[in-house]
C-alpha cells in the first residue's frame, strides 16, 4: 500500500515539474490557493467527494501595499439533492482599481461510483458575467473626446463550465474547462460591451497519505493553462494533523511562495488563511497576497475520513470485556 502510495506522488510530482514554469502571472479571473481545504473551489466535481454539503465564504487581497490592489470577495457550496447528485454554485465579485467583474455560477455534480473506493465524478454548470470599467474614476482630463459624457462601460455574457474526476482512495486526478466558451470583443462607446473571455484548461492530481498515528500529507499539483497567457502551475504539500489541523507550503510557477494554516474550530467550522509572497519584478514592495476563508461542511463519513477525526478515534477505541460471570452450576449425575 505504501510503495503504491508513494508511486502515486512521485508520478504528480513529475507532472508539475514537466509543465511549463514561466515568470510572470496572467489570467482572466482572481487564483485561490484555498483549494487545498476546500477543493469545490478548485474544481466543482469535487462537490461530494468529502462533504455532503458545504458552504465557504472567502476573501483575498493581492499587493496590498498598491493602492487599487486586486481584492476578491467569493462564497461558495454545494449539497446534495439525491444520491450521487450535487447542486452547487459561486458568487465571486472581483475588484481592480477601475475595472470591476461580479460572476454568478450554477454547477450540477453528479458522483458515480465505480468499483471498491473508486468513484467517477462529473460537474457542468453555466455561468453569468458582468463586465464594469469607470471612467470616471480615471485618473484624466473628463473633457477629452475620448472620456467626455462616458463614465462607464458595461458588458454581460454566459459561459459554460465542465469538470471530470478520478477519485480512488485518497487520490484524485482531474481536468476541466472553466471557461468553455471564447467571447468576442465589442466595444461600443455609452452602450453595453462584451469583454474577452478566452478558453481555460485545467488539470489537477493530489493524493493523502499517512506520516503517523494522527499526521497526514496531502500534496497537489495544478495546471491553468488559458488561451494566448502563459500556464500557472502549483506545487503544495500540506500536513493534517488529527484530520482537523492543517498547515501547508506551495510554490506557483510566477515565482510565488505560499505559506497556509488552519483548522476545524468546532465540528464543522473551519478556517482556513494563507499569506502568498513573490519574488522579483512586480512582487517587490508589492506586499503580496492575504486570503481568508471560513467555511461550514457536513461530513461525508462513509466516502472518507478526511475531517472525521472524532469518528476514528471512537472506532479505535478498544472495547472493554465483560466482567466474567458466576459459573454455571455443574450437573449432578447422581
Amino acid at each position: 500500500m505504501r510503495k503504491r502510495n508513494f508511486t502515486i506522488i512521485i508520478f504528480a510530482c513529475l507532472i508539475g515539474l514537466m509543465l511549463p514554469a514561466l515568470p510572470l502571472q496572467s489570467q482572466q479571473l482572481p487564483f485561490s490557493t484555498h483549494y487545498t481545504f476546500n477543493r469545490y473551489n478548485l474544481d466543482p466535481a469535487f462537490a461530494g467527494a468529502y462533504d455532503k454539503a458545504a458552504i465557504f465564504l472567502n476573501y483575498r487581497r493581492d499587493w496590498g501595499n498598491i493602492a487599487g490592489s486586486p481584492q476578491t470577495y467569493r462564497i461558495n457550496g454545494f449539497g446534495q439533492v439525491y444520491p450521487g447528485m450535487y447542486l452547487g454554485g459561486e458568487i465571486l465579485a472581483d475588484n481592480t482599481d477601475i475595472f470591476n467583474r461580479i460572476k454568478a455560477n450554477i454547477n450540477y455534480t453528479y458522483r458515480l461510483q465505480m468499483a471498491n473506493d473508486q468513484f467517477l465524478s462529473f460537474a457542468m454548470g453555466g455561468s453569468f458575467y458582468q463586465s464594469v470599467i469607470h471612467f470616471d474614476q480615471v485618473n484624466a482630463d473628463l473633457n477629452d473626446p475620448l472620456l467626455k459624457d462616458l463614465d462607464r462601460i458595461t458588458g454581460s455574457n454566459f459561459n459554460a463550465n465542465f469538470g471530470l474526476i478520478y477519485n480512488w482512495n485518497q487520490f484524485h486526478f482531474g481536468i476541466g474547462l472553466p471557461v468553455l466558451f471564447r467571447s468576442k470583443d465589442t466595444y461600443n462607446k455609452g452602450a453595453d460591451a462584451g469583454f474577452t473571455f478566452d478558453r481555460s484548461f485545467l488539470m489537477h492530481a493530489s493524493n493523502r497519505f499517512a506520516l503517523a498515528e494522527l499526521w497526514r500529507l496531502q500534496v497537489f499539483g495544478v495546471y491553468q493553462k488559458t488561451d494566448n497567457l502563459p500556464a500557472v502551475v502549483d506545487i503544495s504539500a500540506t500536513a493534517f494533523y488529527d484530520d482537523a489541523y492543517h498547515i501547508g507550503l506551495m510554490y506557483r510557477s510566477s515565482n510565488a511562495l505560499v505559506f497556509g494554516l488552519g483548522g476545524e474550530l468546532i465540528e464543522g467550522f473551519v478556517i482556513g488563511y494563507s499569506y502568498e509572497m513573490g519574488f522579483g519584478g512586480v512582487y517587490n514592495g508589492s506586499g503580496g497576497a492575504h486570503e481568508i476563508s471560513v467555511g461550514y461542511r457536513i461530513t461525508t463519513k462513509n466516502l472518507t475520513r478526511f475531517y472525521d477525526a472524532r469518528n476514528r478515534k471512537k472506532a479505535a477505541t478498544p472495547i472493554r470485556p465483560l466482567k466474567p460471570g458466576p459459573k454455571p452450576a455443574e450437573f449432578n449425575r447422581r
